[in-house]
């Protein structure tokens, strides 16, 4: 298997080079192309399925491709029919015994997280689950990314985008409805606003649940200042 430019590329990265291929101009077994500042590097169905097997085996990415299966395997599906039967007759081309490896769902999802194998590989080898789940979700959602892109689909929300250190997905919503939120949040405002007065009256040495109302109110007024101070100044 060849290493180039620091990855390994599956067939699926290469739709151009099928359609040029289509003219019936002669290549070689490997094409060497430069997309961006990365390098792919197209291999054959043999390679590709060591590749897929290899994510199919690896202990260490098992609840990775199990988490994913189970959003492929549903009617909530993120990927399109078409999508999917393409894949699937990549697997079968490439030759992978896909009753041997959990059927064809946990199939799809290693061939997805083909692009970032290697790097997934070598941050799982670090171990420290909690401390390295940011990075392997980053990882994941780029692999998503770049295989979905290349049948000229968009990832979904939820993959979208990974914020740093939390590895938390953030989903931008439209500006109105932003706005909604902030209105329908802020239309309880005289609400909290009528008890904070009379939580005023009340001793601070109170019950449980005094204290459980006083912090929540606390929490919102805050919460509705913040939101009233950026709408001013927008």
């Amino acid at each position: 298997m060849m290493f180039i430019g620091g990855a390994y590329a599956p067939l699926f990265y290469f739709p151009l080079i099928r359609q040029i291929a289509k003219t019936g101009t002669n290549f070689p077994c490997v094409f060497v192309i430069m997309l961006g500042m990365e390098t792919h590097v197209q291999v054959s169905g043999t390679e590709l399925k060591v590749r897929i097997e290899k994510a199919l085996t690896e202990k260490s990415l098992k609840k990775l491709i199990t988490n994913l299966e189970k959003e492929l395997d549903g009617e909530h599906s993120f990927l399109p029919h078409d999508v999917e039967a393409q894949i699937r007759r990549e697997i079968t081309n490439a030759g992978v015994a896909v009753s041997q490896h959990g059927g064809w769902y946990r199939c799809i999802a290693a061939y997805l997280l083909l692009p970032k194998l290697e790097e997934l590989l070598q941050v799982k080898s670090m171990g420290g689950e909690q401390n390295i789940a940011p990075i392997v979700q980053k990882l994941r959602n780029e692999a998503l990314r770049e295989s979905l892109s290349t049948f000229g689909i968009d990832v979904p929300a939820r993959y979208a985008r990974t914020s740093s250190g939390t590895g938390q997905t953030r989903v931008r919503i439209p500006r109105e409805q932003k706005q909604q939120l902030v209105e329908n949040f802020l239309d309880a405002l005289p609400t909290f606003e009528a008890l904070q007065d009379v939580l005023c009256t009340l001793p601070k040495n109170t019950n449980l649940m005094v204290k459980q109302i006083r912090t929540l109110v606390k929490r919102y007024l805050t919460i509705a200042n913040r939101l009233q101070s950026v709408a001013a100044h927008e």
